[in-house]
């Protein structure tokens, strides 16, 4: 479901209260509208749409298409259209996306033409900017009443879409925005502690597609995805999560375990290297590089003792696998400093070290798994 349609259809049962019409007579569709209560039913329906047939034609006949009036009204009509459409949802009724959508479009294309008119003398910016300024109040208000009443998920909904609905004039409300994401954090947060992750997914998805691109909402999206088992959304919402800041190295570390787990061992590696290229003293990339070398290590040992000695593979795979160990020693190196008490990490050290053909430091740390 597109952004707009989302929020106003969660809304919509809302905005009781808080909807006003515009008060004018000068043309058959604007005597129309003044009638026009989103709450009004069927018959605001029958209102609007035949204020819609007034608009269009106005919107098709030369004389007309490029006033301001005209589009003045005929973004006026085609809001009150996305207002309606959205309250189907109220009587249980799927709203028709498609429409809203395009609805939207057009309402927004000829509230911008009036704002945006160099020509002061047409007239309707000001008229224009205060028919939405209503909506971005009214979905404000209602942002903060839910906020008040503790119900963080609609007031998130309530600033969306005051923040939403001002762009219908070309503003970016920043404030809105602010508040929205304050609250979907507190949103996610909790519905993600909850197991809720169609929903929190859900919830991402909308804020995404209002404020676009942004770490805190791809970070939501990957924690779903990586707890639904879906490696290949996640490595999607990591990639585009790195563009935004490429030097973040518990990405690279997330996405290097999710390969691991794929058992994608030369991606795995590649990545949990470029955290480590990052921060050389990032203890988390270290433990799963060091870990997935052993195991990658004993990986290639089994797979060389199931061939007949006298296989050609078998020389190179024991080849590979005491590289891996050797490659492990590094980060095992630093885990051992970090945990100098687990035996783990010194009894694969030891182990590394014999691979590599280091006598002295095999027998070195294989002494401490006596003490």
């Amino acid at each position: 479901m597109k952004k707009i349609n989302y929020i106003l259809s969660i809304l919509c049962i809302m905005t009781i209260g808080y909807v006003s019409a515009q008060k004018t007579n000068i043309t058959d569709a604007a005597v129309l509208m003044k009638k026009y209560n989103p709450m009004g039913g069927e018959k605001s329906v029958k209102l609007v749409n035949e204020a819609k047939e007034f608009i269009d034609k106005a919107a098709a006949h030369p004389e007309t298409s490029e006033s301001m009036k005209m589009h003045y009204y005929r973004g006026m009509i085609y809001f009150a259209l996305v207002e309606l459409e959205s309250m189907k949802a109220m009587t249980g009724k799927a709203p028709d996306e498609g429409m809203m959508e395009k609805y939207s479009e057009i309402s927004k294309e000829s509230f911008l033409k009036v704002v945006n008119d160099p020509d002061k003398r047409k007239g309707y910016q000001q008229e224009a900017k205060g028919f939405i300024d209503t909506r971005v109040k009214q979905y404000w208000n209602i942002g903060l009443s839910m906020y008040e009443s503790k119900n963080y998920e609609m007031a998130m909904m309530g600033f969306m879409g005051s923040y939403e609905v001002s762009k219908f004039i070309g503003v970016d409300y920043e404030d809105a925005k602010v508040n929205a994401m304050a609250m979907f954090n507190v949103v996610t947060d909790s519905l993600l502690n909850a197991g809720e992750l169609d929903k929190t997914e859900e919830m991402a998805t909308a804020a995404q597609e209002a404020f676009g691109v942004d770490m805190t909402i791809l970070t939501t999206l990957i924690n779903v995805a990586l707890k639904q088992g879906d490696k290949e959304k996640s490595e999607g919402y990591i990639n585009q999560a790195l563009k935004l800041d490429p030097n973040n190295k518990e990405l690279y570390y997330i996405l290097g375990t999710s390969y691991i787990e794929l058992k994608e061992n030369e991606k795995a590696e590649q990545n949990l290297l470029k955290a480590i290229e990052i921060d050389s003293m990032y203890v988390n990339a270290h433990s799963n590089l060091a870990a997935l070398y052993m195991q990658w290590s004993l990986d290639l040992a089994d797979e060389a003792q199931d061939l007949d000695y006298r296989d050609p593979r078998v020389e190179e795979l024991n080849k590979r696998k005491t590289d891996l160990l050797v490659k492990a020693i590094p980060s095992l190196e630093i885990m051992a400093v970090e945990f100098p008490d687990n035996k783990s990490v010194i009894r694969n050290l030891a182990q590394a070290y014999r691979a590599s053909g280091n006598e002295e430091k095999f027998q070195e740390w294989y002494d401490k798994l006596k003490n």
